[in-house]
């Protein structure tokens, strides 16, 4: 069967559908189908399938194609590969001569790309300009038989093998749909590949853009490899194992982003190295704001050669002692060494001054004791001192936060008028609120908008997928979590014990990788309730083992105080029944106001106002 009948019978029996769905969480909308795009930083699904048509495309990063061309990009495959692969599921073979003729033939012939290649090294010297705004000698130019193409205005680099050119690579300069162009048939080539059989260079980058490794070989005087984009692998895999070099050691640096797919990618090609080869993956440091090695060395050239002697020295020793020091110095010098005040004077000393970056605190209730009342406050009182607050509410919408936030700011204002949030909220919700009364609450509103309108971040949702990308944007986060036990985690699960297991994972490793403080609100059994242990706890042995303090609260309605502008008063004990950083059995006493959705903390034998 010839190749071209063997993509005919690809297309018309994998089902693109099927095939994606295997790899994306997909979501029906109307004829087509949505996700979260895997090629780019995707907040919200931008990747489209059309099953009528049998193709995708990202209206994020522009990737589009059909079934095969998915598989290429999502498994780093050649044209080749990919159809060899997708022909296997349907029982086909490809192996045959004629295919490998046929596929040939799509390629352009190596004899176009060398015309092409020396018709723009006639015109080397007009790169020298693009060369120079990104930082790299002219002596590259001649070096790596750099062209420039008048006619695409852009800068054209060789991909030679051997010594012979067998591709190029289009750098595209201003504003163009694609920065980088390819011979047709081609998905990209490694650059440099030759280094590969140079004895003398043991050290060896790995990178994903051209001046990426050219960076590197400006700041330490040895070439580097780039892929041409980090899911071009399977040609650099495939010169690697032709050629076996020895006494090699691979560095792994690809762009500093949070693009889930780059850092798959990294992670991908370092496992396909260790196991023959000495591999190690870079690791940029949080507090590096660059996005790729080559922005960082335009910026600060004598930080950028310290960082890439860094990398030589510690890659290969990520857990050694040396390898945490210079973070760790960050880090006891910055704020987040010091703990937060929670605006509570006896949960601080139950806390030991308040909470530490880097850790999970959880207070439990049952129905009706103010949890979330509770933990706004707790909020607010951080917003107060300066940090940013995201609040991910599982259970209420955000228009309900909103209000109780508003109302208690109202009440607060409105001090010496009786319970006046309590019976605000329901002329809210009953619209019979005077137009007088309305001014003072939109006041109220405007006001707290404008004190913390880029601080609080509220989130309505049940996973905890959009966390990370707000958090990457702020500078002094703390995490709320409203409640632990509606949370979804990403990977399914076969229990409620495995559900809440799993999102522990999830905001450990959100709690590690930003550094932050999180508080969360867990529900308690059932049968329980009056437990003074971590007995009380859904799921408790996930809670046990998991936070630095766990507290319980707990209502005693013999202990009802009524105020007459604040209405009923009730008390409330925190009872800390696991304290990381202090002892546990020390309880605080603190009084919620419902009127007014305020907790003030009292003498724990006080009964009176």
């Amino acid at each position: 069967m010839q190749l071209e009948e063997i993509v005919k019978e690809i297309k018309s029996k994998v089902d693109i559908v099927d095939y994606i769905g295997r790899y994306l969480t997909l979501q029906k909308e109307g004829s087509s189908y949505k996700a979260v795009c895997p090629f780019h930083p995707d907040k919200n699904p931008s990747f489209y399938i059309k099953p009528s048509e049998q193709f995708f495309k990202c209206f994020g990063c522009d990737n589009k194609g059909d079934v095969i061309t998915f598989a290429m990009k999502y498994h780093s495959l050649e044209f080749k590969e990919a159809v060899e692969m997708l022909a296997k599921e349907i029982g086909i073979s490809v192996d045959d001569k004629k295919s490998e003729n046929n596929l040939q033939k799509q390629q352009e012939p190596v004899e176009q790309i060398i015309t092409y290649v020396e018709r723009c090294q006639v015109n080397s010297s007009l790169a020298k300009s693009y060369f120079a705004s990104r930082g790299i000698p002219d002596s590259f130019i001649e070096k790596y038989r750099v062209g420039f193409d008048i006619e695409a205005n852009a800068v054209v680099f060789p991909i030679v093998q051997d010594g012979k050119v067998i591709c190029w690579t289009r750098r595209n300069i201003g504003e163009t749909e694609h920065k980088y162009d390819f011979p047709k048939g081609f998905n990209g080539m490694p650059f440099n590949l030759d280094i590969l059989k140079d004895e003398q260079q043991t050290s060896v980058f790995i990178t994903e853009g051209i001046f990426d490794a050219l960076t590197i070989e400006a700041a330490l005087g040895q070439p580097a490899i780039a892929l041409n984009s980090c899911n071009n692998q399977s040609n650099f895999l495939q010169a690697l194992n032709k050629i076996k070099p020895k006494n090699k050691k691979f560095y792994i640096l690809f762009d500093n982003d949070e693009n889930e797919a780059g850092q798959k990618a990294a992670k991908q090609l370092f496992d396909k190295l260790k196991t023959e080869y000495k591999v190690a993956l870079c690791n940029w440091d949080r507090d590096i704001p660059y996005k790729d090695i080559n922005e960082f060395w335009l910026a600060n050239p004598e930080d950028c050669i310290k960082f890439l002697q860094w990398q030589l020295k510690t890659s290969f020793y990520p857990y050694a002692l040396i390898s945490m020091l210079p973070s760790y110095e960050d880090f006891i010098k910055s704020e987040r060494f010091e703990s937060i005040p929670t605006g509570f004077k006896n949960l601080d000393k139950v806390l030991n001054g308040g909470l530490v970056a880097g850790n999970l605190y959880v207070f439990g209730a049952k129905p009706s004791v103010g949890k979330t009342t509770f933990l706004l406050q707790l909020m607010d009182n951080f917003l107060q001192q300066g940090y940013d607050c995201v609040f991910l509410s599982a259970e209420m919408p955000k228009e309900e936060i909103l209000t109780r936030i508003f109302c208690r700011e109202y009440g607060l204002k409105k001090a010496n008028v009786k319970v006046p949030a309590f019976d605000f909220y329901r002329k809210l919700r009953t619209k019979s609120a005077s137009s007088e009364e309305m001014q003072d609450y939109m006041n109220v509103v405007q006001d707290y908008v404008k004190k913390y309108a880029f601080r609080l971040h509220i989130i309505e949702q049940q996973k905890l997928d959009d966390i990370p990308y707000t958090l990457d944007h702020l500078q002094k986060p703390i995490l709320f979590i409203d409640y632990l036990q509606l949370l979804q985690p990403a990977k399914p699960y076969q229990s409620d014990k495995q559900r809440v297991d799993l999102i522990m994972q999830e905001l450990f490793e959100i709690k590690n990788r930003f550094l932050i403080p999180v508080v969360a609100i867990s529900s308690l059994n059932r049968e329980n309730y009056d437990k003074d242990d971590m007995t009380a706890f859904k799921e408790s042995g996930s809670i046990e083992y998991g936070t630095a303090a766990a507290f319980l609260m707990q209502r005693d309605d013999d202990r009802v105080v009524h105020d007459y502008y604040k209405g009923n008063g009730y008390t409330i004990t925190f009872k800390c029944v696991k304290n990381r950083y202090g002892s546990i059995g020390d309880d605080i006493t603190m009084r919620f106001w419902g009127g007014i959705y305020l907790f003030e903390e009292i003498d724990s034998k006080d009964n009176s106002l």
